[in-house]
């Protein structure tokens, strides 16, 4: 679980920054917009779940209990958990982006449950901590997503006038 919660991060960073680099690759322009989004996305979810962290200021199960054992690293507030948003918003956004894609979705969404899950079994976040994340994350993808495709619009009806 360790190993798995430990990828959170890099991994959501690494997977925007491959789609980026692929439309560099590939001359792409679509693609290299599907990467910035994805980033930008990751980079909304940093900024609003610190906020969240420190407005909320709720403490870690360990701390809460002392039967619980933490298994890893969690030393700022427990909700919402950092590493399951970050997770969920990648999710998410490629979701969006690359749908019916499955053989590319499938498993970014099984590594991304398995980040919640993870952070539950360590014993450094609440099951709410963690099903709120879920929310937080994917419902920062979809805004962002939405308000990229509602900017893309609105500069179309601008040239059409």
């Amino acid at each position: 679980m360790v190993g798995i919660t430990d990828t959170a991060y890099m991994v959501a960073l690494l997977i925007g920054l491959l789609v980026l680099i692929s439309g560099f690759m590939k001359k792409d322009t679509l693609l290299r917009r599907k990467g910035w989004e994805v980033l930008g996305a990751l980079l909304a979810n940093s900024v609003i779940v610190n906020v969240l962290k420190y407005t909320i200021n709720r403490e870690r199960p360990f701390v809460q209990d002392k039967l619980i054992e933490k298994l890893s690293t969690g030393g700022s507030p427990s909700f919402p958990s950092g590493h399951t948003a970050d997770a969920f918003v990648v999710a998410t956004s490629m979701s969006l982006l690359f749908y019916p894609k499955w053989q590319l979705l499938v498993p970014i969404w099984i590594w991304a449950i398995a980040i919640g899950y993870s952070r539950i079994v360590l014993g450094v976040h609440y099951p709410s901590d963690v099903l709120g994340s879920m929310v937080i994350g994917s419902m920062i993808a979809v805004v962002i997503h939405f308000l990229i495709k509602k900017r893309k619009a609105d500069k179309v009806t601008i040239l059409i006038e």
